[in-house]
């Protein structure tokens, strides 16, 4: 003890002297920080943005800003002309849509100089998907952000006053749109630019195009001014310099009260925290702004509040910023409907891992002028700041991109350390490509590092590795063709490094819990509850835990459904308020939803006696086999089944068949499409018709066009290659069925895998990875196609989300057609057959409500509420949150570009599951296994399929007399394999008799 007491003095000292140096160090970023410009200008011009907005704004003068405001009514303008009644409206309107697709405007100018544009218009489609514009002045396009112009829809939640479930907590409420006319300025859809987008207007006339993109729309006017003059914040205190201070108090608006939103995916979550607006220890309270939901460019959230006295006010926001460690995100920040001054259009939030308040201006707070009354407050995500770095950083990559074909097509694609190239011959500026690579990655670093509190932010790190790995290029660029996978190819290449870091300055989540208002600083409530609150609640939560069951399996009255769920708590949330309001209230039958984690719960449960009423949002697979040991209920008996069943593809109703019974109904319904690069295959000549792409069609036309994908390193993605050493019939049935193969004998006793049809099919399925050299191992087909290794291939549902929402870096740059198929001269068509199970629903043999349990299936399956909760899902979670309904008419109503839609159910009339018999899982494993063999062992197909067979033949015998189709080895009863054809004879019949 003496010695401790002898050590107390000096470490005090030295903690003391430690915590002046950090503060002087934290103090000394800040204030770098706060001295930063936020200017991009420091990255030279590259010649790939001439006809981009930002390199088109800077041809423009300072001197071209005019003085002008002009609103050209429907009588001006030339399109589509609808009587304004038919909508609500007195006057006439402007009605675009795909078919009327064109509005032109003539206007005289009397000055040449930039003007900005606004639209009165009205939302009227049905999508969540926003309605885009293009603009054309005279006959051109300005610059390329002006093809494609997303229209401003504003969403409000359905009720500010938060329903609750059976269970007490609040339920997210649904998003609706806003239902009237109003008027918003034109912004770049990339929200790369914060500003409204501005044009430039000659004197004299001028001829202004407004071209439909997407959506449906009326338009009311449209108006040309000048573009906005924001004041700095000393202009602005200047033009009040006679205001005061308001009233005393402290306003403070909860983050959940927000009045508007421009994206129906921003959305609320619920917090543990006891110093939040609306909080309870037992139940859950939306109280807080999902800050993952509030990310992208152009997002928009409004409030409104109310202050005793006009005069001066500081604003604090409490918010958690853990989504970039180390760089800031920024919010505009807008008061009354427009930008007090130019400090408030890019306000940062930095790197925070609780909440912490931020008073507007830190520190030396802004006084912010405010009306008496009702105000609004708006926050919007811009990315202006990290702007030019982010089309730098996508030049580079698309510039590395061409780079790579050119040298690829110079070498074959070759890797060979002991062969000499000079690429300086042949492509004289690859050292200028490089050193003005080098040059601008790190001006971006630069750059970049001066919004950070650090001194080497860890999200710029893969700027460096990128420009380290194009010095060692550098040294020797003739070695290069050697080095494609540090150039291009690699997974750490410096393409997907870069790649990574523009989807991470994409990526602007910000949680908001809380605004205050008030003139005193000092009144602001601190942002967490102290120690002992905190303590004490966490305490009481953990007991009170003990008494959730929310959504758990329990005893149910004997007038009530029970159904397990197999899908996501949002989704159940969704489900049980539009069972409640939707079936409960019109059927007068209760049903209990259930959440089933594991499906093997259903079948222990149904071991146990103790099975559900239904299951939903099961796998395919399972209610065959719940059907042949007779623990599942046929549909067919139920009134009303032919016309839910018309709503499905036929092929996707295989697996629920057994015997002359139908176990089961698709829930959701998966897609198989050629997914293609258009950049990268508009400049190969086997993908080129012109100014068309051409994409190939049959497996013949995809041999025919992979000599040129390979000789430039590239090529076609096939299935098969994601999957391990076992190939599930989703992968190798496109193969059977395209060659008109069958997979078993008519009475199901055996497998006809090695028939003449399926082993066409089987050759072709293994010489495009033995002969045509197909990739045999591919984990991640999506991150292949970013790179653009792989810039065509065969990939469903999951790579189009990851596609549309986690690559924006090639947004614009892809698309997708039909699955490859096999021409069938018979029928003068491409036959497309490819799996497209997913999820089901089926109804348990034990139910005592077999005729309620129905009729909420029938419910439940049909159109209107099918759309009704895909549209409930993507209004209320986002538009990742895609239903992929098997009900064909309610997902024509998703909201999916046309074009993809169009292509996606085209696909799905070549829907086809494989059937079901006893011992169906050993052909598919010896599908499998002969797979392997001709690939890795140069197994001869036919060979390697006979092997198949015997090893099938002889499980599925065992299965049959397990099933007493088979005994003493003799057949006797007979087995139905269903197949597409009786199933759509059974529809035709409207019996289900064979």
């Amino acid at each position: 003890m003496k010695i401790i007491k002898k050590l107390n003095k000096p470490i005090y000292y030295v903690l003391f002297t430690v915590i002046i140096i950090i503060l002087i160090f934290a103090i000394s970023n800040a204030n770098r920080f706060k001295d930063a410009t936020f200017n991009m200008s420091y990255i030279s011009s590259s010649s790939a943005f001439d006809g981009h907005y930002s390199h088109v704004k800077e041809t423009w003068s300072d001197n071209d800003v005019v003085d002008f405001y002009q609103e050209v009514g429907v009588f001006d303008m030339n399109g589509n002309v609808v009587d304004g009644s038919g909508f609500g409206d007195d006057v006439d309107l402007i009605y675009m849509n795909e078919v009327d697709n064109l509005t032109t405007i003539n206007l005289d100018i009397t000055s040449s100089g930039i003007y900005q544009f606004a639209i009165n218009q009205k939302d009227i489609s049905s999508s969540i998907l926003a309605n885009a514009i293009g603009i054309k002045i005279n006959g051109e396009y300005p610059y390329e952000e002006a093809r494609i112009i997303e229209l401003t829809t504003i969403w409000s939640l359905s009720s500010s006053d938060f329903t609750r479930d059976r269970y007490g907590n609040e339920i997210l409420p649904n998003s609706f749109k806003y239902d009237d006319f109003h008027v918003h300025n034109l912004y770049d859809s990339t929200a790369l630019n914060s500003r409204p987008l501005q044009f430039y207007l000659e004197a004299g006339n001028n001829t202004i195009e407004i071209i439909h993109e997407s959506g449906e729309f009326l338009l009311k006017s449209f108006v040309i001014e000048s573009i906005e003059q924001i004041p700095s914040y000393e202009d602005y205190l200047l033009l009040h310099e006679d205001k005061e201070m308001g009233s005393d108090g402290v306003v403070t608006i909860g983050a959940e009260s927000f009045t508007s939103k421009t994206n129906p995916s921003t959305r609320l979550t619920s917090i543990n925290d006891p110093s939040a607006t609306s909080y309870d220890s037992q139940y859950r309270m939306l109280n807080a702004i999902e800050g993952y939901s509030f990310r992208s460019g152009n997002d928009t959230l409004t409030y409104h509040f109310e202050v005793e006295e006009a005069g001066f006010y500081y604003i604090n926001i409490k918010y958690r910023q853990n989504f970039l460690m180390q760089m800031p995100v920024f919010r505009e920040i807008s008061v009354n409907g427009s930008v007090p001054f130019q400090e408030l259009t890019m306000v940062d939030f930095q790197y925070t891992n609780d909440y912490e308040n931020k008073v507007l201006g830190d520190d030396e707070p802004y006084k912010i002028y405010l009306k008496k009354g009702d105000n609004k407050l708006s926050l919007r995500v811009v990315l202006d700041p990290y702007r030019n770095a982010y089309e730098h950083i996508v030049t580079i990559m698309d510039e590395i991109t061409a780079l790579s074909l050119e040298i690829k097509k110079l070498t074959g694609n070759t890797v060979d350390n002991y062969r000499n190239w000079d690429l300086e011959t042949y492509i004289p500026d690859i050292t200028d490509k490089l050193d003005r690579w080098i040059d601008t990655l790190d001006m971006i670093y630069t750059g970049l590092n001066t919004y950070s509190i650090y001194d080497e932010p860890g999200e710029l790190t893969n700027i460096s590795l990128a420009k380290n790995q194009l010095l060692k290029l550098r040294e020797d660029v003739n070695d290069i063709p050697n080095k494609m996978l540090m150039l291009a190819d690699g997974d750490a290449s410096t393409s997907q490094l870069l790649g990574t870091v523009a989807q991470i300055l994409l990526e602007n989540g910000l949680d908001l819990e809380q605004f205050n208002v008030t003139n005193d600083i000092e009144d602001i409530p601190r942002p967490n509850a102290n120690f002992f609150v905190r303590f004490f609640e966490s305490v009481k939560r953990f007991f009170l835990s003990f008494k959730s069951s929310d959504y758990a399996v329990e005893e149910v009255g004997d007038d009530t459904i029970e159904i397990w769920v197999n899908y996501p708590r949002q989704y159940i949330e969704i489900m049980q308020q539009m069972i409640d309001s939707g079936f409960t209230d019109t059927y007068g039958i209760n049903v209990k939803l259930s959440l089933m984690p594991d499906e093997n719960k259903l079948i222990l449960a149904n071991a146990a006696n103790r099975p559900p009423d239904i299951a939903l949002g099961v796998n395919h697979w399972i209610p065959y086999e719940f059907a042949i040991r007779n623990a599942s209920l046929d549909l067919r008996q139920f009134d009303g089944y032919e016309e839910v069943v018309s709503k499905f593809s036929p092929g996707v109703m295989i697996p629920y068949v057994f015997e002359d019974g139908v176990f089961g109904l698709p829930q959701t319904q998966n897609f198989w499409v050629t997914f293609y690069r258009e950049d990268i295959l508009s400049e190969l000549g086997s993908f080129s018709d012109g100014d068309d792409i051409v994409i190939p069609e049959t497996w013949d036309e995809v041999i025919e066009v992979l000599p040129e994908l390979q000789r430039y390193g590239m090529n076609f993605f096939e299935p098969i290659a994601q999957y391990g050493g076992f190939k599930p019939f989703v992968a190798t049935i496109p193969f059977i069925y395209q060659f008109g193969g069958s997979l078993y004998s008519e009475d199901g006793m055996s497998t006809l895998i090695n028939s003449e049809e399926n082993l066409r099919g089987m050759r072709m399925m293994t010489d495009l990875f033995t002969i045509y050299d197909l990739p045999i191992q591919v984990p991640n087909f999506y991150n292949h196609f970013r790179a653009g290794t792989l810039p065509i291939g065969i990939g469903d549902l999951a790579t189009y989300l990851q596609l549309t929402i986690a690559a924006p870096e090639i947004a614009g740059k892809w698309n997708i057609a039909p699955h490859p198929g096999v021409y069938n001269e018979e029928a003068g068509e491409i036959e497309r057959w490819a799996a497209s199970g997913a999820q089901s629903i089926m109804i348990l043999a034990d139910t005592e409500l077999p005729q309620e349990s129905w009729s909420f299936i029938e419910w439940w399956m049909s159109t209107d509420v099918q759309v009704l909760f895909a549209q409930r899902l993507q209004t209320t979670y986002g538009t990742e949150f895609l239903w992929n309904t098997a009900n064909l008419e309610a997902f024509a109503q998703t909201s999916l570009p046309s074009e993809h839609l169009e292509v996606i159910l085209e696909q799905w009339e070549y829907a086809m599951e494989a059937s079901r018999i006893p011992g169906t899982y050993m052909v598919e494993r010896e599908i499998s296994n002969a797979w392997n063999t001709i690939i890795f062992d140069d197994t001869n197909p036919r060979i390697a399929m006979d092997e198949a067979v015997k090893t099938a033949n002889r499980e599925i015998l065992y299965r049959m007399e397990e099933f007493d189709y088979v005994v003493n080895g003799q057949v006797v009863k007979p087995y139905i394999v269903p197949t597409i054809y009786n199933i759509e004879l059974w529809l035709k019949e409207g019996n289900y008799d064979e």
